[in-house]
């Protein structure tokens, strides 16, 4: 009875809105029916090794990964990054709106459950903040997904086998070459916790030319991980 009426206090003091328009929607519904038609989810021809949409039905790899190795073996994107998302996932991401995460958890999971069981996915690891930065922000968004995506779909998540040891720029505004360079040395696996593993999920918010996910995935294969994917929000076209 206690817990029925903390619930129904919550619901009127904090009740749950639409990320993309804000407005008030029922407590099981993850987006309203007019902005479910204005996010754009990625769907084919999408990228064969990166997931971002592709615009010609005809190629299989975006420009970026028909001229990049990357060290990640394939990945996908949940919603193309477009101007609706960038204020969802800024508001995610910097002002506290981490209850954001259970629509992505949730689509992530219902789009991809099948695709991860082919993956043979033991573990999602989301892409690490440094220690600094996370307590600064009070939360790392990359896992605050990966906590929700854990939940749909049984997988279990790991926060500590992915290691930030240095801070680094922000990636936005870098060239390639700068974002490869900036992350170098950036992160650090704690060997113990990644034993055993073959394949592995990395999760994080924007996929932009997958410089993060490729130096997550060195360490990872170097530490004896035979498959990294990842899962991203959002990626551009």
């Amino acid at each position: 009875m206690i817990k029925k009426g903390i619930e129904v206090l919550e619901r009127i003091f904090f009740p749950n809105v639409c990320p993309v328009c804000e407005k008030v929607i029922g407590a099981n519904e993850k987006i309203c029916k007019e902005c479910i038609q204005k996010v754009k989810i990625v769907k084919e021809p999408k990228c064969e090794k990166c997931g971002k949409q592709l615009v010609e039905d005809e190629k299989l790899f975006c420009h970026d990964c028909e001229s990049s190795i990357h060290v990640f073996d394939k990945g996908v994107c949940i919603f193309e990054y477009t101007e609706e998302l960038k204020k969802v996932i800024y508001q995610f991401k910097y002002n506290n709106k981490r209850c954001y995460s259970d629509l992505f958890g949730y689509i992530g999971a219902k789009r991809y459950r099948k695709l991860l069981k082919q993956w043979n996915v033991e573990k999602i690891l989301p892409v690490p903040m440094y220690r600094k930065k996370k307590q600064k922000r009070g939360y790392n968004q990359a896992e605050e997904f990966g906590k929700v995506l854990a939940e749909y779909t049984g997988i279990e998540m790991d926060c500590g086998c992915l290691i930030r040891v240095r801070d680094t720029k922000p990636q936005k505004g870098l060239s390639k070459g700068e974002r490869c360079e900036n992350l170098r040395k950036a992160f650090a696996i704690d060997i113990e916790r990644v034993k055993g593993m073959t394949s592995v999920l990395l999760v994080d918010d924007i996929y932009t030319t997958g410089s993060t996910l490729d130096a997550c995935a060195e360490v990872l294969k170097k530490a004896g991980v035979k498959k990294v994917y990842f899962m991203c929000v959002a990626g551009g076209r």
